[in-house]
């Protein structure tokens, strides 16, 4: 049984594998994922309803993952970021992480890792 609040993922990516990985990742940790295709489209939605965590792909066409850090800092939104990027993107990664974001991942291997983070930021949730 699991006594983890509801929580929701938001997720910016345009890859199905990696998508297919963060769903089983939500899956498992009973969670449920929406996905969007543009940072505009995901601005809209916390409107409505804040997720407990967005996950956006850094190679989103035309910077739209730190664009949606910039929005979210301006709209003051406390949420917490995993940006996905490129293995050795270490500009990328500095930006973002400057921008706000909780953590950078690597892709394509994210399982571990983004397991770790998505627990760290249930466990938050649950404390709060």
């Amino acid at each position: 049984m699991n006594l983890a609040p509801t929580c929701s993922v938001y997720l910016l990516e345009q890859d199905s594998i990696v998508t297919d990985t963060i769903r089983h990742l939500c899956i498992e940790n009973a969670l449920s994922l929406t996905c969007f295709n543009s940072h505009v489209e995901l601005m809209s939605a916390i409107k409505a309803t804040q997720p407990c965590c967005i996950i956006a792909a850094n190679d989103q066409p035309s910077g739209q993952a730190l664009d949606l850090m910039e929005n979210l800092a301006i709209e003051q939104q406390q949420i917490p970021v995993i940006i996905l990027g490129d293995h050795n993107d270490v500009h990328s990664a500095v930006a973002a992480i400057k921008a706000g974001a909780i953590d950078y991942i690597e892709k394509p291997t994210i399982y571990g890792r983004l397991s770790e983070q998505l627990n760290r930021v249930i466990k938050q949730r649950a404390q709060v």
